[in-house]
């Protein structure tokens, strides 16, 4: 074989190797891609990985500094109270000190003013005697006067008539000259009684001044006895409230410790990520290697070859790429424990009560929230309801919360007509009934509810066209049904014969919203059920000799709630519901006011408003309390002084 020959074959078999190189290439570049992916979809998830960590870590250290100032303000809420048991009012002190001032006016300052009124009486009643004896003395000239007088007209004529006025003359001029010197001196004895006068009235205003000062003295006492009187319940609600707050920060502190616990395991967990990436990094550089390599053989194949430069070629090696890695930094611990929230393994345990006020718009100001029985119908509630919204109004309010705590329908209209002429938008008022607020659910309504009605009971004419009675077949009174004017079902009372047994309230929807079980003996409700929407029994109310009790349940029928009043089913309502920071204005009522539920509420502040039906002893009993009471009205002028008496250092408006 010549060399032409061989050359030719070396030719067709270095063609052959371009050709197997150039699909190796090819199927090499097809794994450099699956590579590159693979490493940078590694790469990804460790970033991601990373990243979460420390949003994680990061929402640990704010709550964990948040519950640390929960925990701080729990300390300071407990020093406070437990301030205020060590160290009490000095109730004693204070009421003997009253008590000395008021015998010391009782026994001195009295006593020394009705002995300087004394001489005063005693030179009224000489200067009288002596104006009266003056007085008889004067009546005794005028008669002489008139005696001289009638001599003269009875002359016969008027020659005689002058010769008795002759002869009289110088006794008329006598008479007066003494009748003159009389009256000066009756004149004279006047003005000394009216300044006497003006003496002893100076000294009765000094006497009645004193007294005053004893009523009001011993109105202080009788609060302050009042006070004393009711330091030990005091003393047990800042006891039960300091047990309340440890218990809480005991909950605080396993919270403490469940943050501290998440927070290390997110650290370690870091950490092992850093550790991983540190160990992967030659790996990830030999891949950048593999990469780079293949990406030099690609990079060659649209070359001409020579044969000479084939049979001498290599790959160069490239360096390696750098990583897009970077190690997530690591957070240090702090070294003091977190509060945290507690946790229960029981899920059918019962929570402690932690009431979260409902959050409100910043304002600058303290939400008003209003507080009635139900919307006012009285004029006298009318006027206070309105007088109350125009000094809110004045006060530069313009958004309010009314709450009214009896069963009644929401009657927008009758709220517009409220406001009129209050220059406030009906918008402006958020009402909510606290019946209708328990009522409400978020599962689908139930079906309209029937009348129980049956087919051989018969009608019966009624006064009111309202009101429609149903007779059995024996004329025995079964139902009676009241319709609204809309011509819906309001109320439906069924009878046993002839007695009331059971009352069905039925809502504007159409549902029954309250059911009455009545003693067919006594007539007396003993029973109430209070429906949701959807069907399901919100409240039971049971009446007995022993009292009321009263059971909240929720959608599960849970009994959640146990209360032994109305007026503790509204605190405790109120206290789930008023919006954080309230001012809670609202009739003064110690059963309201005191209760634990709404007294739990530290965030609130109470405006009572004082009126006629109150006394000042209960005013005083809601000063015992613990919530702050910045202010207070009263419905009527004339108990202004009595409040400011009763209420001192409170700024008392009149409505």
């Amino acid at each position: 074989m010549n060399a032409q020959d061989e050359l030719n074959q070396i030719e067709a078999t270095l063609h052959q190797l371009a050709q197997e190189r150039e699909r190796a290439t090819q199927h090499m570049g097809s794994q450099a891609d699956q590579l590159q992916r693979a490493a940078d979809k590694f790469e990804q998830t460790l970033q991601a990985a990373s990243e979460k960590i420390d949003d994680q870590l990061d929402r640990l250290n704010k709550l964990a500094d948040a519950n640390q100032q929960a925990g701080a303000g729990l300390s300071d809420d407990i020093a406070g109270d437990q301030q205020a048991i060590d160290e009490p009012p000095d109730f004693d002190g204070q009421i003997t000190a009253l008590q000395d001032k008021i015998d010391d006016i009782n026994r001195t300052t009295i006593p020394d003013q009705q002995q300087a009124l004394q001489p005063l009486l005693n030179e009224q009643k000489d200067q009288r005697h002596q104006q009266a004896l003056l007085q008889d003395k004067l009546k005794d000239i005028v008669a002489q006067e008139n005696e001289i007088a009638i001599k003269i007209r009875k002359a016969k004529n008027l020659h005689d008539m002058i010769a008795i006025t002759a002869d009289e003359q110088g006794n008329i001029d006598d008479l007066r000259n003494e009748r003159e010197d009389l009256t000066g001196q009756i004149d004279d004895i006047k003005a000394t009684l009216q300044d006497g006068q003006a003496d002893i009235n100076d000294v009765n205003k000094q006497i009645e001044a004193a007294r005053d000062q004893i009523k009001t003295w011993d109105t202080q006492r009788g609060q302050l006895e009042e006070a004393k009187r009711r330091r030990p319940a005091q003393v047990a609600r800042l006891k039960s409230h300091i047990a309340q707050l440890e218990k809480r920060q005991e909950e605080l502190s396993k919270m403490a410790d469940a943050i501290d616990r998440q927070r290390q395991k997110a650290q370690d967990t870091q950490n092992t990520l850093s550790a991983q990436m540190a160990a992967i990094q030659p790996l990830l550089n030999v891949l950048s290697k593999d990469v780079a390599g293949m990406d030099t053989l690609d990079s060659t194949k649209t070359k001409p070859v020579s044969p000479a430069a084939a049979v001498s070629s290599r790959p160069a090696a490239s360096k390696p790429a750098p990583s897009r890695y970077h190690r997530a930094p690591v957070i240090p611990l702090p070294s003091t424990p977190v509060p945290a929230a507690p946790t229960s393994n029981d899920a059918t345990a019962r929570p402690s009560r932690q009431v979260t006020p409902p959050a409100v718009p910043v304002t600058g100001q303290r939400p008003a929230a209003i507080v009635f029985p139900m919307l006012p119908k009285d004029p006298a509630h009318i006027t206070m309801f309105r007088a109350v919204v125009n000094h809110l109004l004045q006060a530069g309010e313009h958004q309010f919360r009314l709450y009214t705590t009896a069963y009644e329908e929401e009657d927008q209209n009758r709220l517009k007509r409220l406001l009129d002429g209050l220059h406030i938008e009906v918008s402006a008022l958020t009402w909510t009934n606290m019946y209708t607020a328990l009522r409400q659910t978020d599962r689908p309504a139930a079906a309209p509810a029937q009348l129980n009605l049956q087919p051989d009971w018969h009608t019966q004419p009624t006064p009111d066209n309202s009101t429609v009675e149903y007779l059995d077949s024996h004329n025995q009174l079964m139902a009676r049904v009241q319709y609204r004017t809309t011509g819906q079902v309001r109320l439906v009372t069924y009878f046993n014969p002839g007695e009331a047994e059971r009352r069905d309230f039925w809502d504007l929807a159409g549902h029954i919203a309250v059911t009455q079980s009545i003693n067919t003996a006594t007539g007396h409700v003993t029973n109430e059920n209070f429906y949701r929407t959807d069907g399901t029994v919100v409240l039971i109310k049971e009446y007995s000799e022993g009292g009321e009790h009263i059971h909240v349940l929720d959608e599960q029928r849970n009994v959640v709630q146990e209360l032994d009043s109305d007026a503790a089913l509204a605190a405790w309502w109120l206290g789930e519901n008023l919006p954080a920071d309230s001012n809670v204005i609202a009739e003064a009522n110690a059963g309201l006011m005191l209760s634990t539920a709404l007294q739990e509420r530290s965030d609130l502040q109470l405006v009572p408003i004082l009126t006629a039906a109150t006394a000042p002893r209960l005013w005083a009993e809601i000063l015992g309390g613990q919530l702050t009471i910045p202010a207070a009205y009263v419905s009527d002028a004339n108990l202004l002084a009595a409040a400011q008496t009763t209420l001192p250092g409170i700024d008392v408006s009149t409505l």
